[in-house]
């Protein structure tokens, strides 16, 4: 425990004094009454913290669309000529909820693209090893064709497999874009994002912080080194949180910075441990027991445990406001040039509080570096007391310059001006009221609006009952119109005729309600013109309603105007992932934390990032990646289905194609591919056209080959005809020969027996002759018979 004993001292303390001054309890208790006192108490509407508090606190209301309606009742009962009619009375005085849909649909927008930390190094020994990576790649791509053909006949695999090497030198940019890594960067972003995982980063946190930048203007998250929960993420209400004066919107100027909180004795308790005694709990009781709600009749109050063994106090439940503080100093390091006995010269480290020493044998000369140190500690605002105070160990630092430090608090805002920020709600919260003020009017003209009624002309009618005074005063006629919607005037005119008919019916009509209508929709266009979200960009316009054009460069003047709060989220995150990226590398390897995210993402990987014990620090450079639009994915995937539908991708491609992220590699990797799929197509094309070309010429010889074939046995069967007609000529010639000789044989055989013969012959004709010469006449004498007549 610590209480000052200088507690009229007001002001900063000594920024120079020495760092035996600084590490002391005194020194921080009246910094953090300092931070405190010039912020002042949240219910001093004067105060700075009570006036950002004010504004906040009505800007979250109308985020909520819970704001206070009371300024509405005055509005209208001022504005009203007929107070106490009882129209006021039945209102719904419930806010339109316009601005809670604006909000979330500006925060859903930024939330629906899900970013996630992309770690690039960029310290010489990490870019020396990228490059090397790459010309290697590279050599490989241009020799893919011989380490294909050495794997074809050796099946050796010298490096990488020739099937996975890409096959163009683009495809091998786009390769290493996306897949080179060195094994810190590996490491580093595993670990990156797991601890994010582990303190529910994107689901809580940063939803939280978002909201802030929308509702309030900024967002605070602070990073806490703890022992038993490791790195943790931690969401800070920026309503709570007080910092240096600074008018950058990025916070990157800050000296001190803190925030409240309120929790009950006993958690204070279990935080500060041995650090304070019961006494000093009891007296930070006793400042706060009318305070914060706390019932004071429980500060006497007392019993023991006998389960937990220890005494229960009725304070152990009072709530008490902590301010959790950290502050930027500048400490000197000492140290001392020295020449030895034996001609060398050593430098050596003398501490933070050195002081040179006079003469001496050898030569000695100091030197000194100023470094910024991180001062921190928890202060019992009311109690001046602080404890867990000193200087902060294992304060993530920048390689480039290990001079400087960082505050633990990431911080961002839209813009800020005089310490306070400007919102989106904020400046629509004027035509909010107004809007609700017509919402209001709209109800109250339809609540005086007249059922259908009649006009009677009581002059026009006979026997017509008038009161007992025989006439209607003014009043009595409203409240009859006003009750039953009949209205009794006369119509007689001055020389006694009649002008209207006596009885006319009056029409259900809503006095102004056109003028109201109009005047809302302007207030509503007021708040779509202020906050940027037209209505393609909420999506109530129809599609029919609005050209493809026209409503791509309504969503892109949207996004224009919301430009800064995704700026400033984008922002928030990577400052969180740098801050968390360098805490990684500095945890101790003895330490339980060390070992838990050994485990969870390997030994080689936490090996690699705390290798700058031996070598000099990893410096990163984070990129925080989004998940593409949905005007994007629309683009890409009619890209896509062009190019399946022409052929030029195949469906292994459009998956791939889909499966990334960002926009800009999808892109890339779709130009690749079908540049790739057209080269395939024009081989393919060309081996078509030879395979056409060999068939053609194959058809050709084939062709060539049966015409000579044709003629071969065209040949053959000439000669073959020739030779048997030679054998037909000699058959012939040779049965001519036989012939002629069996006809000299037969000539010789005939000229010897030929004089026998021809007597011989001459006998027989002699005797046929007789014999035919009576045949004729037997033949003669029957005809003659036939032709007498008979007798």
């Amino acid at each position: 425990m610590y209480s000052s004993n200088n507690s009229h001292k007001k002001g900063f303390p000594d920024p120079l004094a020495d760092y035996s001054v600084k590490q002391d309890k005194s020194y921080g208790l009246q910094y953090a009454k300092a931070m405190y006192s010039q912020w002042g108490q949240s219910t001093d509407t004067h105060s700075l913290y009570g006036r950002r508090n004010k504004i906040f606190s009505r800007s979250r209301d109308y985020a909520n669309g819970t704001q206070d309606t009371t300024i509405y009742k005055q509005l209208l009962n001022s504005l009203s000529p007929e107070k106490g009619d009882g129209s006021l009375l039945n209102l719904d005085y419930t806010p339109v909820p316009i601005l809670p849909k604006f909000v979330k649909i500006v925060l859903n927008k930024i939330l629906s693209r899900d970013p996630y930390p992309n770690l690039e190094s960029t310290d010489p020994i990490s870019s020396s090893e990228k490059n090397k990576e790459k010309e290697r790649i590279k050599m490989q791509v241009q020799a893919r064709k011989e380490l294909e053909a050495l794997k074809e006949m050796t099946g050796v695999v010298l490096d990488m497999d020739p099937d996975s090497i890409p096959e163009t030198l683009e495809e091998a940019e786009m390769f290493m874009d996306t897949n080179i890594k060195t094994d810190a960067e590996v490491a580093a972003q595993l670990a990156t994002s797991l601890t994010l995982d582990w303190a529910n980063f994107n689901d809580s946190t940063f939803r939280r912080a978002v909201m802030d930048i929308v509702s309030l203007g900024m967002a605070v998250v602070k990073r806490n080194n703890d022992p038993n929960k490791g790195i943790d993420i931690e969401y800070v209400d920026p309503s709570t949180f007080l910092h240096s004066y600074t008018e950058d919107p990025n916070f990157g100027d800050l000296v001190y910075a803190g925030h409240i909180k309120r929790i009950p004795i006993q958690e204070l308790k279990r935080i500060a441990g041995d650090q304070l005694s019961e006494e000093d709990y009891k007296q930070i009781a006793n400042k706060v027991k009318d305070k914060y709600s706390n019932d004071a009749s429980r500060y006497n109050s007392s019993h023991y445990d006998d389960r937990y063994m220890r005494t229960i106090y009725g304070y152990d439940e009072y709530m008490v406001e902590l301010l959790d503080f950290e502050f930027i100093s500048v400490d000197c390091m000492h140290f001392e040039e020295k020449d030895s006995r034996f001609g060398n010269t050593g430098f050596y480290f003398k501490g933070m509080d050195h002081k040179p020493k006079a003469g001496g044998v050898f030569g000695r000369t100091p030197h000194k570096m100023e470094v910024a140190c991180v001062y921190g500690g928890t202060f019992i605002v009311g109690a001046e007391m602080v404890f867990d105070y000193g200087k902060k160990h294992n304060v993530p630092k920048n390689i480039h310059d290990l001079s400087r430090a960082e505050l633990s608090y990431s911080v961002t805002a839209t813009n800020i001006r005089r310490m306070m920020p400007k919102s989106l709600v904020e400046s629509c919260t004027g035509f909010a009221d107004m809007l609700q003020l017509t919402h209001l009017k709209i109800q109250q003209a339809i609540a005086k609006a007249k059922p259908d009624g009649l006009v009677i002309d009581i002059e026009g009618l006979e026997n017509v009952q008038l009161g007992k005074g025989g006439e209607l005063q003014p009043l009595e006629i409203h409240d009859i119109y006003e009750q039953t919607g009949v209205f009794y005037y006369r119509s007689k005119n001055p020389e006694g005729g009649f002008q209207n008919p006596p009885v006319r019916e009056i029409g259900n009509q809503i006095r102004n309600i056109q003028e109201l209508v109009s005047l809302y929709n302007h207030y509503l266009q007021l708040i779509r013109d202020t906050s940027g979200i037209n209505e393609s960009m909420d999506g109530t316009t129809p599609k029919g309603d609005m050209l493809v054009g026209v409503q791509q460069n309504a969503i892109a003047q949207g996004n224009n105007a919301i430009y800064d709060i995704t700026n400033a989220s984008m922002l928030l995150y990577k400052k969180v992932c740098k801050d968390v990226v360098k805490c990684l590398q500095i945890i101790p390897a003895e330490s339980v934390l060390y070992k838990v995210y050994e485990n969870a993402i390997g030994e080689t990987n936490m090996g690699v990032m705390n290798s700058f014990r031996n070598l000099s620090m990893y410096n990163f450079g984070v990129q925080v990646v989004k998940e593409m639009e949905d005007k994007d994915k629309e683009f890409l995937e009619q890209n896509i289905q062009m190019s399946i539908q022409q052929g030029q991708i195949d469906l292994e491609d459009a998956l791939a194609v889909r499966a990334l992220k960002d926009v800009n590699q999808a892109e890339r990797l779709l130009i690749i591919r079908r540049k790739k799929r057209m080269q395939e197509q024009q081989a393919q094309a060309a081996q078509n056209s030879q395979m056409q070309s060999q068939q053609a010429q194959q058809a050709a010889q084939v062709a060539s080959q049966a015409k000579q074939q044709e003629l071969q046995m065209e040949s053959q069967f000439k000669q073959q005809e020739l030779q048997l007609k030679a054998q037909l000529d000699m058959q012939m010639l040779q049965m001519e020969h036989q012939f002629k000789k069996e006809i000299e044989t037969i000539k010789a055989q005939a000229t010897l027996g030929f004089r026998e013969d021809d007597q011989n012959f001459k006998e027989k004709l002699e005797v046929m002759k007789e014999e035919g010469k009576g045949q004729r006449q037997m033949q003669q004498q029957q005809v003659q018979q036939q032709e007498q007549p008979e007798e």
